[in-house]
């Protein structure tokens, strides 16, 4: 049984981002679900009162926002809404913008100190162990900007992953896709990769010997010498 979906009527001379706004609607209201096939264009343009041409604009739209697939000869179809897919346009604005970098940093600062603090409360001894291995790492790849920006994202995902928490884990991930287009800003400085390899050895030795609140600080500490290396 198709499960009925209220699209509504929009103006008749609705821009595309109205429509667009009105199927985001639909999707925030749970009425429209991650993997769900659209009804055909003519179909959907009639239900929602708008002329095909401004309905196919906002399906691109919402296309290139990574909201929907538009297959050839086979309809349009919602994506599974992960939010690491939806926030890949966000990476374009952060390599652009100066405010969009600040902002990063903003939730970083508040998100990631905290993560610190939970993984050296839960950490296992394996997991310590990678972790070190990890930051010890790191100053090897002093010479290679892309090696140490994977070696960056990969110790705060052990992190993350040593922290046990789901949800901030999730959020972590997805803030770090927003985020490599500003690692590479910040990892083409050598001051930047060198201060941040001592980072990580001092983040990790509090995180292993499960020493939260310097965990937390030595986290914090990071950031701002990233963010002040970058922002000046």
């Amino acid at each position: 049984m198709v499960r009925p979906i209220a699209f509504g009527t929009v103006q008749r001379d609705a821009l595309p981002d109205q429509i667009a706004a009105r199927l985001i609607a639909l999707i925030t209201e749970r009425q429209l679900k991650p993997g769900d096939r659209l009804p055909p264009e003519r179909e959907l343009a009639t239900t929602m009162g708008v002329s095909r041409s401004s309905l196919r604009e906002a399906l691109r739209a919402l296309a290139m926002l990574g909201v929907a697939e538009m297959r050839q000869g086979d309809g349009t179809y919602l994506t599974a809404l992960e939010p690491e897919q939806l926030l890949r346009p966000v990476g374009l604005v952060l390599s652009l913008s100066d405010a969009g970098l600040a902002e990063l940093f903003e939730a970083r600062k508040l998100v990631e100190p905290g993560l610190a603090a939970l993984a050296a409360q839960r950490i296992d001894i394996a997991a310590a162990e990678e972790l070190l291995r990890c930051a010890q790492a790191s100053p090897k790849e002093l010479e290679d900007a892309e090696a140490f920006m994977w070696n960056d994202i990969e110790l705060h995902g052990l992190i993350a992953r040593a922290a046990d928490n789901a949800l901030l884990s999730r959020l972590l991930d997805s803030v770090a896709s927003m985020g490599i287009a500003s690692r590479r800003r910040t990892g083409r400085l050598a001051q930047v990769r060198a201060q941040s390899a001592q980072d990580h050895i001092e983040i990790a030795a509090a995180i292993a010997a499960g020493d939260a609140e310097e965990a937390r600080a030595a986290m914090l500490r990071h950031l701002e010498n990233v963010e002040s290396a970058v922002t000046g």
